[in-house]
């Protein structure tokens, strides 16, 4: 796995306000609420800003780690088992939230509540903010 460069990633993609870095300790408290292991790319990401802020759509891509858990609380509360295998971190803008496997493993997924199954997005959160910013999505 090719580690993100999230600092020069996040910095350079326009539009996009950064916010203060989570801790080791924050993601930590996070994960264990949780009761999940967020992939590396993730983590680091979270580690240079804690949250990303599209300031044209004006919504979080990815959420402040203190939405984390009632996000995902209610959503595996409301959508059942399946759900409870992914931990979403952002969204779509219109709701659809993005989401890791909740055992750290690989694959970024979008959990659209019209379709039977999470659909594949990425690898990883690296290939999936490289695209979504390459293609002037976010």
């Amino acid at each position: 796995m090719v580690l993100t460069d999230w600092h020069r990633l996040l910095t350079t993609a326009v539009g996009f306000k950064l916010q203060a870095a989570a801790t080791e300790e924050d993601l930590a408290r996070f994960e264990e609420r949780l009761q999940a292991s967020l992939p590396l790319q993730l983590r680091r990401l979270y580690l240079v800003s804690d949250g990303v802020y599209d300031e044209r759509g004006r919504w979080f891509v990815i959420w402040p780690l203190a939405w984390l858990p009632g996000r995902n609380e209610m959503d595996w509360a409301k959508d059942g088992p399946r759900r409870r295998e992914l931990v979403a971190f952002g969204d779509d803008g219109t709701g659809g939230p993005f989401c890791v496997p909740r055992d750290g493993g690989p694959g970024v997924f979008l959990w659209d509540a019209l379709t039977p199954a999470p659909l594949w997005m990425a690898n990883d959160v690296g290939d999936f903010w490289s695209a979504r910013t390459r293609q002037g999505v976010a």
